[in-house]
This record gives C-alpha cells, sequence and structure tokens, in this order.
C-alpha cells in the first residue's frame, strides 16, 4: 500500500486579508448561485460562456458587492467551474 503525504501550509493573515479573503469568497458564492439562475432561466440555444462572461462583466458593473470578486482571478473561474459541473 502506498502511502500518501501532502504538506500544510498555514496562513497567518493580517485582519485586512481575512476580511477582503473573506469577502471574495462570499461573493464568489454569490456569484455561483446567480449564474445558476441565469443558467435555468436562459434558454438551451442562448446557452454560451461568451454570453455568459458578458452578463457577469455587466454585473460586476451594475452590482456593487460583486466587485469584491477579482474579474479574472475568480469570476472567470467561477463561471468555468460552473460551466464544468453543469
Amino acid at each position: 500500500m502506498k502511502c500518501q503525504r501532502g504538506h500544510k501550509a498555514r496562513l497567518h493573515l493580517t485582519p485586512d486579508q481575512l476580511a477582503q479573503i473573506d469577502d471574495q469568497g462570499h461573493g464568489a458564492r454569490a456569484m455561483w448561485n446567480l449564474l445558476h439562475e441565469l443558467w435555468q432561466m436562459t434558454p438551451k440555444c442562448q446557452r454560451s460562456l461568451t454570453r455568459m462572461d458578458e452578463v457577469i462583466r455587466q454585473a460586476r458593473k451594475d452590482i456593487g458587492w460583486l466587485k469584491a470578486v477579482p474579474a479574472q482571478a475568480a469570476a472567470q473561474q467561477v463561471l468555468k467551474t460552473y460551466h464544468r459541473a453543469w
């Protein structure tokens, strides 16, 4: 039997960094939920990554709390992960 070992690195974050990571996590979760609702409401012939990407970009401009989620790093990854999961 092969023994697998991993490494855990503990982060020692400042309160500001912790608050920023917390905001990003909650924003990504909320974006996932919004994407899920949009995906279900959109007709199958109009479901595409480019269209959903445009909607995310517009939502980040219109909805203030979505700005906590970085555009390239997290927002695009949430969309790609959701698309793969669906």
